[in-house]
């Protein structure tokens, strides 16, 4: 190796190393939380089952006409509001014993989620969250907001958003100073023997990072699109000038007279033209120019991979403005970031994605305490002789 090769090869050793001692830890933080929020409605409706789930009705099936008409969900929801709540967002259930979430927001930015048995339209509970309260009372909602904003707020957000890409090139230059020389490719792969502390953190840490960077950089790209998505629309569009973004969202049209149409219509309109699938969500509309957002997931024929549709309605005239799914996407721009969610969670290959999501966060602890350990390990000596 040649002297320039070795100085570029220590550059990215420093890189990597001092990436990995700053931010490191929250890779353990982002990848717990993460193993933990694949499987976040099975725990939480484990952890609390007269709140999540409901006893099916004999003879009743899930969906129409098995549950009440939503606006019954709605008004049952809105009495358990807190005063001057606006609705933002409806849930579908995710079983046939599960329940309608609703989504209501205060002027003070205080919000509740009330959760609806969907066959009786009466309230199980309700969740709710004061306007500057950074961690929340439930556990899964703990999870959330560390995995999300790091107990930090709005400024979190971002600061998560920033590790997130700061470990993304710790991934990067690990792969560089991983890259082996000619002839050691098979080495590369496996822990070697005779093994001493110090190779074994080191294979450990290559090998454990080598078999799982595929996921963990998936996961680290995605979760800076949750956390930025501006920016990350903008780069994306730099490259793919035909994706759509926030600013070409569909608006409704204002009518003097007119009142809004209510989501139960909404949902009707949508079902007529798109009746596959199952209600997953409803979208309400979030000013006067705002538009009802559909969602129905499980439809057939969609995509392999993804198989969800939304569709966005007037909602003074119930006229459907646009239609996303895997058929109408515009651009490649598009399709990737349609893909950001379902690999951040891995729902985009069913249990097998969701497993893998979930081992590679548990492995984070892994790969940063063997990462800490080599690092402790080489300053031991210089320590020692100052």
């Amino acid at each position: 190796m040649g002297s320039r090769a070795r100085r570029w090869r220590q550059l990215w050793i420093d890189v990597h190393s001092y990436l990995g001692l700053f931010v490191g830890a929250l890779l353990v933080v982002f990848g717990l939380t993460g193993s933990i929020l694949v499987f976040w409605q099975e725990i939480d409706e484990w952890l609390n089952p007269r709140l999540l789930t409901v006893t099916v009705p004999p003879g009743a099936q899930a969906g129409a006409p098995g549950y009440r008409p939503i606006e019954e969900l709605l008004a049952a929801a809105v009495q358990a509001a807190p005063p001057g709540s606006r609705v933002t967002q409806i849930y579908g259930p995710g079983s046939t014993e599960g329940v309608f979430a609703v989504y209501a927001e205060q002027p003070s930015k205080a919000w509740a989620r009330i959760f609806v048995d969907p066959y009786r339209a009466r309230v199980t509970g309700v969740r709710a969250y004061g306007a500057a309260e950074w961690v929340p009372s439930s556990f899964m909602d703990v999870v959330f907001a560390l995995h999300y904003t790091l107990f930090l707020g709005e400024i979190g957000v971002t600061a998560a958003g920033v590790a997130a890409v700061l470990l993304l090139l710790s991934l990067l230059t690990g792969i560089l100073v991983w890259w082996p020389r000619a002839g050691q490719w098979r080495q590369a792969f496996v822990i070697r023997r005779p093994m001493t502390p110090f190779r074994f953190w080191f294979d450990l840490h290559k090998t454990v990072s080598l078999y799982l960077c595929v996921a963990l950089g998936a996961v680290l790209l995605s979760g800076v699109d949750m956390n930025l998505n501006g920016p990350y629309v903008w780069m994306v569009q730099l490259f793919s000038p035909a994706t759509r973004g926030p600013a070409q969202a569909p608006t409704s049209t204002p009518v003097p007279g007119l009142v809004p149409i209510g989501a139960e219509r909404a949902v009707a309109i949508a079902a007529a033209t798109y009746p596959e699938g199952e209600l997953s969500a409803v979208g309400m509309p979030d000013g006067e120019r705002g538009v009802y957002l559909v969602g129905r997931r499980h439809v057939p024929g969609l995509s392999a991979f993804w198989s969800e549709r939304q569709v966005a309605i007037d909602q003074y005239s119930g006229a459907i403005l646009d239609v996303r799914d895997p058929t109408t996407r515009r651009s490649a721009g598009e399709t990737f970031l349609d893909w950001q969610w379902p690999l951040h969670s891995g729902q985009v290959f069913g249990m097998t994605g969701r497993l893998l999501v979930f081992l590679s966060g548990l492995a984070s602890p892994v790969i940063y305490a063997t990462g800490f350990l080599m690092w402790w390990r080489k300053r031991k000596p210089r320590s020692a002789s100052n």
